[in-house]
């Protein structure tokens, strides 16, 4: 018999956008994904296919420009990111969640210590 665990982070209905005088821009629409514990993950995709978008908006780290619709949430251990203020994200950032930028050479250096 399997014990099915509960996601340690959970994407739902992610929907990004920007708003501008022409209408909004979609970088992410209608993404969701789960992660259990244990779990590697890579966000593999085109250029513009809104993976970066995606890590950021989980990260907390997207500029104030990108907003997001309603229904779109973040679960991370039950928790919703998206309605975080940003001294609690504080917290989580690097201890709990982490990211490796999309620059390689200098995010996975080994002579540059962590």
């Amino acid at each position: 018999m399997t014990v099915k665990e509960n996601p340690v982070l959970k994407v739902k209905n992610l929907q990004a956008y920007v708003p501008t005088p022409k209408g909004e821009i979609k970088p992410v629409n209608n993404v969701s994904f789960s992660i259990n514990k244990g779990e590697i993950v890579a966000l593999v995709g085109e250029s513009g296919s809104g993976k970066s978008v995606s890590s950021l908006s989980i990260m907390g780290l997207n500029s104030s420009a990108i907003q997001y619709k309603q229904g779109s949430e973040i679960l991370f251990k039950g928790q919703n990111l998206l309605k975080l203020k940003e001294r609690d994200m504080r917290k989580i950032r690097g201890n709990d969640i982490s990211m490796v930028f999309q620059d390689p050479m200098f995010s996975l250096n080994p002579v540059h210590p962590m």
